[in-house]
């Protein structure tokens, strides 16, 4: 059944006059309408109609996120044709503009026309973003762009394109700049604290930076200081829809257990690069906003699918390549910020700070209504991110006097690299145990129950020489042989570490009693080391 028009049910409560349809199409376009639905914040004057077009190998939780989001009327397909909406929003050049009635205003779901895709038989390829020639002609469309420069390129592809596109700007850009202020927020949201953040990006396909190197996000892992660095990756929606979170967990399973910042498609990319103090990306979007933020850039490769002389061609070009058969660390520690970048990005963005009171004044025009308010920008959303691990870290200690000095990798990234292994009791591969030099427990019980869980765990684990758990006021160290100590760093250092440096200055055979210097992280903590009385 068809909803209700605006102005003529009973059952409304706001003085509705408008009706605008979103048509969704893949999760790529239906997360972009989200997004400018924001630009209509406030205006009870409009009712919202959402419709997802189902014809995409990548829609299948297009409707799903449309429910997640709260979408009221979702119209099915088949009834779109009946519709009679005052505006109608699609960000997808490929919806069935046959089957919708009225203008229809196309945002873009990406930055520009940059890349080659598949045409819908497979048999060809064609440039994303671009509608057939047959909409065009209807006069019907018109298409938003973020820089005059694109306009050039769609007259040279299309010549029924003229008279129907409008520079807005980029409205993602902007809010993007705008939030940057507020890093060390989003810092704290995607668990990075002081370290710095790295993050990876992919597009979808074979050429894309884990489609040509599925193994990137683990061999960072391996390569980066855990306390130094926060490894996050963005997936194209696309990638998401094709294998599910379940696929793409799985696929990653390794990298998780390492401390990997996966950022979910709706939402967290956005925090993940105002955050960011070196961005990995491909061909895709995310290169270009990262370029035009500043932002220090390296690139995974070439790609044939780009389209050649786009802002996109010559980032890619241009920027410094992350080199796989190279040390990584010496790589991402040397990215600098490349004004050169900068200036390619802004043949992709034009009309900066204003797109999107830009934007808005466009949707309002074709509603033949004044904009409600203007809001103003908003800050970019806040993360909402999985990240399971590291529990377990594999260690390189030295010590040079009261200073014990700590550099530790993931374990599940680095099982059998140099350095002892410091294992907790929420590791969940059992090899790890196995092999253990030191065991912890970092959740707080009192110190009769951490004595007898230290001293069962050391039972347990043939191979370790401490036991370390966490006690109201520090934690209990168990040396196997008897000895015990009260460690304490003020709450300021983690089990694990606290666990590393009585192992380092035990086989250094000096683990007693006094104040020493833990340095992790580039961070340096002093630590009291007090025997346990009685034992």
């Amino acid at each position: 059944m068809l909803p209700d028009q605006a102005g003529t049910s009973v059952w409304d409560t706001f003085p509705v006059s408008r009706v605008v349809l979103m048509v969704c199409r893949t999760l790529t376009s239906t997360i972009r309408l989200l997004e400018t639905h924001q630009l209509f914040r406030d205006d009870v004057r409009l009712r919202f109609l959402f419709a997802v077009d189902e014809g995409s190998r990548f829609g299948a939780t297009a409707e799903r996120l449309l429910r997640l989001a709260g979408a009221p009327d979702i119209v099915g397909w088949g009834d779109v044709r009946g519709l009679r909406p005052d505006l109608t929003l699609a960000a997808s050049e490929n919806v069935d503009m046959a089957a919708l009635g009225g203008d229809v205003i196309v945002l873009p779901h990406g930055v520009g026309f940059n890349k080659f895709v598949p045409t819908r038989d497979g048999a060809g390829v064609r440039v994303a973003g671009v509608p057939d020639a047959a909409s065009l002609r209807t006069g019907r469309l018109r298409l938003t762009l973020a820089h005059p420069s694109q306009d050039t390129q769609l007259r040279a592809l299309c010549a029924d394109v003229v008279g129907h596109t409008v520079v807005t700007g980029d409205p993602t850009l902007d809010q993007l700049a705008a939030s940057l202020p507020l890093r060390d927020r989003y810092r704290e949201l995607l668990h990075a604290g002081t370290a710095r953040t790295v993050l990876v990006s992919s597009t979808w396909g074979s050429e894309s930076s884990v489609g040509r190197w599925w193994t990137l996000p683990t061999d960072l892992l391996a390569a980066l200081p855990s306390d130094e660095y926060r490894v996050c990756l963005a997936l194209h929606p696309n990638v998401w829809a094709r294998y599910g979170s379940l696929g793409v967990e799985n696929y990653l399973a390794g990298a998780l257990d390492a401390g990997l910042v996966l950022l979910p498609p709706e939402a967290g990319w956005h925090a993940a690069l105002v955050a960011s103090h070196v961005v990995i990306a491909d061909h895709g979007s995310l290169a270009l906003y990262a370029a035009a933020l500043g932002k220090p850039l390296l690139v995974t490769g070439n790609a044939t699918e780009v389209v050649p002389g786009t802002p996109v061609a010559d980032l890619v070009a241009t920027a410094r390549h992350l080199d796989r058969h190279a040390p990584l660390a010496p790589q991402v520690e040397r990215a600098r910020t490349d004004e050169s970048l900068r200036l390619v990005a802004d043949r992709a963005f034009a009309h900066r700070g204003e797109a999107v009171s830009r934007l808005q004044r466009e949707l309002y025009r074709a509603l033949d209504l004044e904009p409600h308010s203007d809001h103003g920008l908003h800050r970019v959303a806040d993360p909402v991110v999985t990240r399971r691990g590291p529990w377990s870290f594999r260690t390189a200690a030295s010590t040079d006097g009261d200073t014990t000095v700590l550099v530790r990798y993931p374990a599940a990234a680095k099982p059998r690299s140099a350095g002892h292994l410091v294992v907790t009791d929420d590791e969940t591969d059992l090899r790890l145990h196995e092999r253990a030099a030191v065991v912890c427990r970092d959740r707080v019980i009192d110190r009769d129950l951490a004595r007898g869980w230290a001293h069962n765990a050391l039972d347990t684990h043939p191979g370790a020489r401490l036991a370390v758990v966490a006690v109201p006021g520090g934690c209990l160290v168990a040396v196997r042989g008897g000895t015990e100590f009260l460690v304490d760093a003020g709450g300021a250092v983690d089990v694990p570490a606290l666990g590393s440096f009585c192992y380092e200055r035990l086989l250094a055979g000096e683990l007693g009693p006094g104040e020493r210097t833990l340095s992790v992280g580039g961070r340096r903590f002093a630590v009291r080391v007090t025997p346990v009385r009685g034992r």
